[in-house]
């Protein structure tokens, strides 16, 4: 008896863990599945606080007088009880959060959608990018030379800030999904190794203002 005991605390003891690691991705989707990035920022530290708690709710249980069983019974089956709590919990977070994160990715999606379709219509493709510019921009000519080479290729950039949203970044890939193949159609294939080659002259050019 003791022995399916132990093996029923063991599998539910791995269950929760397992539920408590990659919970982490549900917290976060949509973040990329990394396993080892979730080992790393799960905060893995407090599982074993779970347990802790668990098995001294467990003890103080089981030391009760109930049922005519032994201390150790008592133990070995309040204890696998009381973890199936713990599981549940842990999975009613993630999901709640995964639903939460989903309806919002669906929503940014839609929006970039109709973005992307308006965008189209202007024959102005918008290349969002985060923190710094392209390329080093030292002088206002760089600037509007910069800007005339993307007009040309049906561009225009937009900084987002150095702030990442991974639901945004998401969805941006609906955006890029509608206007690749329109800046494909409309500039030709090897368009971007093109506008790389005439943003790398800008390069050459030098600041009026230094010697």
């Amino acid at each position: 008896m003791y022995k399916k005991l132990i093996i029923i605390n063991v599998a539910v003891i791995l269950l929760v863990a397992a539920v408590y690691i990659f919970g982490y991705y549900f917290l976060n989707y949509p973040a990329e599945l990394d396993v080892w990035e979730m080992l790393k920022e799960c905060q893995l530290q407090y599982l074993p606080a779970v347990f802790v708690v668990t098995a001294l709710a467990s003890y103080l249980v089981s030391s009760l007088d109930f049922k005519k069983l032994n201390f150790k019974s008592k133990f070995l089956s309040v204890f696998p009880f009381l973890n199936t709590l713990a599981l549940a919990f842990f999975i009613y977070i993630a999901a709640e959060s995964f639903i939460k994160n989903k309806k919002e990715l669906t929503k940014q999606e839609n929006y970039y959608i109709r973005e992307a379709q308006k965008d189209i219509k202007k024959d102005q493709i918008v290349m969002r990018y985060a923190g710094g510019f392209f390329l080093q921009i030292d002088d206002q000519t760089k600037i509007r030379k910069t800007d005339s080479i993307r007009k040309k290729y049906g561009i225009i950039s937009q900084n987002t800030g150095c702030t990442i949203d991974p639901i945004d970044r998401k969805a941006q890939e609906k955006y890029s999904e509608l206007t690749a193949p329109y800046l494909e159609k409309r500039n030709g294939k090897g368009w971007k190794e093109r506008m790389k080659k005439d943003m790398d002259g800008l390069k050459n050019i030098k600041n009026p203002g230094n010697k």
